[in-house]
Parts: structure tokens; sequence; C-alpha cells
């Protein structure tokens, strides 16, 4: 009786100091989600109450309109809500998307006046899920969602890609020395060169850090890149420095934006750039040393962040080229420096019990790390 009338007590008080998002006008059978949760919306649909103050990703998936059972791809946006905050939002039914342009001051006190009659029209926050989604974004901040976050604020699941140059009609196919498209292959190869080299519609792609191709500084001597090349300290140093010098946490923010993006958003690109985000950090040694916070922090966030991927996914995806256990094995190692302090290296000894225990990964087998490195020296170097 006690837990049930904490949760009477925990419901009155977000109902009166949760935020609501309202969005109007959403087509009947459009799966909408905030968070780890959706639903298909019914006719009386008008927005979310009851939202506990902080991050969230609000998602959805606009249905067809002849045939309901048909969706289209997944698209998100992160919001930052506040105390008692109101946002109210619009279906844009040309574009079939919610139009993220804020409402006017008047219109949002207006609704704000009138919650409790349109109270009936909002779903209330699955909140017995709230303690995972903040296992999962609890370093996301308006910072980190401003600096990622595409400029169209929309996160899509499918990039929306545009032709480099233009060549639809004939002529402008003979310009750039293509074969008209009515003229046969000759190979699947010829067919792939025929195509029109596409980019990323400008404004709509997530802006992640750019991961330096570069992992030593200039004029390094062969012995500085080889080592720049094993230990990446160098390369995380720079990408903080220039990133996120005034709070070096951030960059878990990033790791955990790109991994709610993929999870939730089905974007695989974001999959991709979390793999490179976290192949950076695991490996840079020295860094380790000097931001033990920060490497505590990002075991905690690894630990939530594995135990949401489906077991099956791991066999598909994730153990491709054995990523992980490989990335993790030099993480692992690299804790057992004798300059790491004694509770890092004890909860990196735990999370790796942790894993091979769960997963059945081996940490034990020697690392394919531990083969011969072939560097790529810079022009010159040799001649130093």
């Amino acid at each position: 009786m006690a837990e049930m009338q904490m949760d009477q007590d925990l419901a009155r008080q977000l109902f009166f100091e949760g935020a609501t998002v309202i969005i109007l006008n959403v087509p009947q059978g459009t799966e909408f989600g905030i968070d780890y949760n959706s639903w298909q919306v019914g006719p009386k649909f008008r927005g979310v109450k009851m939202i506990p103050p902080g991050i969230h990703f609000l998602h959805y998936s606009s249905v067809d309109k002849h045939n309901r059972k048909e969706s289209g791809p997944r698209t998100g946006f992160f919001l930052n809500l506040q105390q008692r905050d109101v946002r109210v939002l619009r279906w844009d039914q040309v574009k079939e998307e919610v139009d993220l342009t804020p409402a006017s001051e008047n219109e949002t006190e207006a609704m704000r006046a009138n919650l409790q009659e349109i109270d009936k029209f909002l779903g209330p926050y699955p909140y017995e899920a709230l303690k995972k989604w903040i296992s999962l974004s609890n370093f996301i901040n308006e910072f980190v969602i401003q600096k990622l976050q595409p400029e169209s604020g929309q996160i899509c699941a499918f990039s929306e890609v545009l032709p480099v140059l233009a060549g639809k009609y004939t002529e402008d196919r003979i310009e750039q020395n293509l074969p008209p498209y009515d003229t046969a292959c000759k190979s699947y190869a010829e067919g792939l060169a025929r195509l029109p080299k596409m980019q990323v519609k400008a404004g709509t792609e997530i802006r992640f850090t750019k991961i330096p191709k570069q992992m030593y500084p200039e004029g390094a001597t062969p012995e500085e890149v080889t080592r720049h090349s094993m230990d990446l300290s160098y390369a995380l140093e720079t990408v903080i420095n220039k990133q996120y010098a005034s709070n070096s946490q951030d960059v878990l923010g990033e790791l955990q934006f790109a991994f709610i993006c993929f999870l939730i958003g089905n974007v695989y690109d974001a999959f991709e750039h979390w793999k490179k985000l976290l192949n950076l950090l695991c490996r840079s040694e020295d860094a380790i040393a000097k931001h033990q916070a920060l490497f505590s922090n990002l075991i905690s966030v690894l630990y939530h962040q594995l135990s949401e991927i489906p077991a099956d996914f791991f066999v598909d995806i994730v153990s491709q080229d054995n990523f992980l256990t490989s990335t993790l094995q030099v993480f692992f190692s690299y804790t057992c420096s004798p300059g790491v302090d004694r509770s890092l290296r004890k909860k990196a000894e735990r999370f790796k019990a942790h894993l091979t225990k769960k997963f059945k990964w081996d940490f034990e087998a020697e690392p394919e790390d531990c083969a011969p490195v072939v560097v790529e020296l810079p022009e010159g170097v040799l001649a130093d």
C-alpha cells in the first residue's frame, strides 16, 4: 500500500511539475514515441503530458495515407524540457513530418491556460521506463544537442541525398562523360560507375565530431608516428580540446547521442560513429591515466548501452570483425597500468568480469594489436 501511495504522490507531482509536449494534427495510425516508448496514435491524440524535466528523444514514423499498414522511416528530435514546460508543435501535412517551428508565445500561453481541457487527449509519460532512459542519456545536455543535432532539427533514419551534379537529361550526362540511361551496361562495375555521385542534403546530416585521420602531430619523427598510431591519446586530446574544452565529459554525451540515434532512431551511420568514437577512447593509454573520471564514467555508459542491444544484434553487427572484444581488450589492458587509479582499475575488472559472464567474451587471448603494425609515414619524415 505504501508503494501505491508513493506512486500516486509521484503522479500528482508530475501532473503539476512535469512538462507537456503538444503536437497538433498528427494523422491517426502514426507511430509516435518518446524515449524508449512508442505507440500508434488514435484520432484524439494531442501529445504527451507529465514528462520529467530533462533531455528527451521524440520520434515518429508517418503512415501511408492509402495503406495504414505501411509506415515511413523513423524520424526523431531531441528536446531539453524544463519544469512545467509547454511545447506546442504541429504536424506538417505536406512534408509528413513534425514542424519544429516554435509556436508563438501567445499560442503557447493559451495552450497552457487550457491544459486541463485538453488533458484527456494527452498520453502520460511512461514513468516506469525513465530509469532506463536516464542511464542511456545522462551525459547529453543542451550544448551537446545544439552541437550535434542537424540544422533542420530532424534526425532521419535514412539520409536525404541529392546528386552532386545535374544528370537528369541526356545532355547533362554527355557533359559529364556519362552514357545515356538507355544504353546497356556491359558489367556491374560499369553500372555503378554510371550512377550519379550523391551527397547528403545540406542541413540534414548529424554534425558528429570528425575523428582525426592523422593520429600524430605535424613534424612527428618515425618513432612518434608509431607511438601515436598505437596509443591514440594525441588524437583524443585533439578532439577534446577542439570540441569539448570546457567539459571533457561531453564526449560521453556524444557517445550516448550516437547510440540513441542508432538504437532508437535507426540511424546506421550513428552506429558507425559510435564505433569510431569508442575505438578512440578505448585505445588512448596516456589519456586514461590523465582523465580517470572520464574513463570511469565511460565504463558506466558502456555497461548500460551493452545491456540494451538485443543479443542477436551482437552476432549480426556489433561482433563483426570482433570489434567490441578486441577494442575492450585493449582498454582493459591499459586500465591495468600502474598509473591508473585503483578504483578505476577495480571498476574495469568488474566490468570485464560482467561481460565475460554475460556474453562469454574471451579477453584473455592475445590481442590482434600485438601483431606488427604497418604505419604510413608522412612525406619527408625519413629525410629528417
